[in-house]
């Protein structure tokens, strides 16, 4: 498996991810000061799943991940998409 490079999202710096990509950590919240954006894909515990196909793999038969569903992987959606 290769890993696409990290695209940082002009505005904050979160790195850009696939819009099919989901985690429950998406939705969690944080106290002050203890925020790691999902979309780095840091967490030890974070499930991710890809919409397409409801399942933790891709469409490309991959792993979904945070540091795998970006630009450059052959299935990857942007937001304009």
């Amino acid at each position: 498996m290769s890993t696409p490079l990290p695209q940082l999202d002009d505005i904050n710096g979160i790195p850009t991810v696939c819009r099919l990509l989901r985690t429950k950590h998406a939705f969690g919240t944080f106290a002050e000061g203890d925020f790691d954006p999902w979309q780095t894909g840091e967490s030890t515990t974070a499930v991710f799943w890809c919409l397409k196909t409801m399942d933790p793999c891709g469409p490309d038969d991959d792993f979904a991940h945070a540091k795998s569903c970006r630009p450059g992987r052959e299935c990857f959606r942007s937001d304009d998409e």
